[in-house]
């Protein structure tokens, strides 16, 4: 009775003959405000009283974190990078390496790589989710049709000539409804629909990120392990021929055997490390053929490898800006926001909500009559939703929706920790490196030296081949010991363009 009186035409109300009666009519025939009023109280009271409770016991939403790098980059110290130029280089960030056959393997990758197909599938799919919560906020349509051949019972409610009659009854109708959305449900979800599409996008850029970057670690690892494998091949026939006087000089009587046995053993570790290396190096090349796309087959047809990069120079200090262009960090902020607009659409539900609904059909029981007038059926009205009685089912939505939005910022946190140590780990890393691949340059520039010396006393006859092959196998251990730092530091700055986001360029801010 109440909802009818709420919707209910407004009628002008006849003259009572008491002035102080709120019910007297203006000159208009409209009723005063007070009679408007008495119309709508109950109404209100209803809407008002209609309402769930919100719960009160729902924990404090957590905070979200802002690490702090500047002293851990500060403690770092690398003289040895800051004498290197920076290399501004327009483009993608794996193109301030200079290897173009690096920049064909990435470019190959990002066309291939299965991971970039599912994550651009999940892009698709946000698209579409958020297409359809905006649609969910529009007028709804639903059209029926239907034929039912039915006959009536003579003992049922309608007697005979009714009763005991197969009809034929045909239907069809449109119906149209719309929710008025006072409390902002349907904008709310929409919110989080786009959140989440961006989120999408987002960990598409994240997916990029790693499949550069593990192409990029994979080329200088296999870089590494090319250029040392060569060397240990010719270490192998330094020492071989270390072996070979050896066993000439036993056999003449010169020497005993125990130099012939420990040049045996060199031989034999020679060959240990050339069968690993020569592993690691097929091993690298599936890696790299996987992640462009293709199978093991064609790992042959790959360009090998070379160390010859330039490292990209290193900023003097890391703004924390950076590290939220992370795309996986970004993501992750999409989706704590989508977490909070859930949230919001879920406390909406606790309000009363209006839907408007209208529909328009034809129904008949002579088929041959359908498309007459007559046969036109039509209907109009509000629809009030209350729900005061499902208080206890929405408070344990809410509590869902709060429990996801704390899991949400909880992995949020979790990953910019994460993304400030891993940069922090590898800038302190590739510091670290220079400082060593600086003191191994000069060890490697002494050991020629005395390689220099002991050919040119072999020349004059005041060295033994032997001094000589071994000042040359010298030269050899310390170029791989550098070779093995120069694609470490390559590899390093690989990790430190990917916990910066890749995009970031590694040169000092503008102030």
């Amino acid at each position: 009775m109440i909802l009818k009186s709420l919707f209910a035409p407004r009628r002008p109300i006849e003259h009572s003959g008491d002035e102080g009666s709120w019910a007297p009519l203006r000159k208009s025939g409209r009723p005063i405000r007070g009679a408007a009023m008495k119309r709508w109280l109950p109404a209100l009271y209803l809407a008002m009283a209609g309402c769930a409770q919100l719960p009160q016991d729902l924990p404090a939403r957590p905070a979200m974190k802002t690490p702090q790098v500047a002293a851990a980059i500060a403690s770092s110290t690398h003289q040895a990078t800051r004498d290197v130029d920076a290399h501004p280089v327009a483009g993608p960030w794996w193109r301030a390496f200079g290897v173009a056959e690096l920049d064909r393997l990435i470019e190959t990758a990002l066309k291939d790589a299965p991971d970039l197909d599912a994550a651009r599938a999940r892009v698709r799919v946000a698209g579409e989710a958020e297409r359809l919560a905006r649609l969910n906020g529009q007028v709804q349509y639903a059209t029926d049709a239907s034929i039912v051949r039915e006959r009536l019972s003579k003992n049922g409610l309608f007697p005979p000539p009714i009763g005991g009659s197969t009809f034929t009854q045909t239907e069809i109708t449109q119906e149209l409804s719309y929710a008025l959305d006072w409390w902002g449900r349907n904008r709310s979800l929409v919110r989080a629909a786009g959140n989440e599409r961006q989120a999408a996008n987002d960990e598409l850029a994240a997916v990029r990120l790693a499949v550069a970057a593990a192409v990029a670690d994979a080329y200088f690892a296999g870089a590494d392990v090319e250029a040392r494998l060569e060397i240990a091949r010719a270490l192998r026939e330094d020492h071989r021929k270390e072996y070979d006087l050896l066993k000439a000089r036993h056999d003449l009587g010169l020497d005993s055997v125990q130099p012939v046995i420990d040049a045996r053993k060199r031989l034999d570790e020679d060959e240990d490390r050339i069968g690993g290396l020569e592993y690691l190096a097929r091993s690298l090349r599936y890696r790299l053929s996987a992640l462009t796309g293709a199978d093991p087959d064609h790992a042959a047809d790959l360009p090998a490898p070379r160390l010859a990069a330039r490292p990209p120079s290193l900023p003097g200090r890391l703004p924390l800006d950076w590290l939220a262009r992370r795309p996986d960090v970004a993501a992750l902020r999409s989706r704590v926001d989508a977490a909070a607009d859930r949230s919001a659409a879920a406390k909406a539900d606790f309000y009363p909500n209006l839907d408007l609904r209208m529909m328009v059909g034809l129904d008949t029981l002579d088929l041959g009559k359908l498309l007459q007038a007559g046969s036109l059926t039509a209907s109009i009205g509000p629809a009030l939703h209350l729900p005061i009685f499902n208080g206890g089912t929405l408070r344990a939505k809410l509590g869902m929706r709060e429990a996801d939005y704390a899991a949400a910022v909880a992995a949020y946190n979790r990953t910019v920790l994460d993304a400030a140590r891993q940069a922090a780990d590898a800038y302190a890393l590739i510091a670290s490196l220079d400082l060593r691949g600086e003191a191994q340059r000069q060890a490697l520039q002494k050991t020629e030296q005395t390689r220099d010396l002991a050919e040119q006393r072999r020349t004059l006859g005041l060295a033994s081949p032997l001094d000589a092959l071994e000042a040359d196998s010298a030269v050899l251990g310390e170029r791989m010991n550098d070779i093995e730092i120069q694609a470490a530091r390559l590899r390093a700055r690989v990790a430190l363009f990917k916990a910066l986001g890749g995009d970031a360029p590694l040169k000092d801010p503008a102030p």
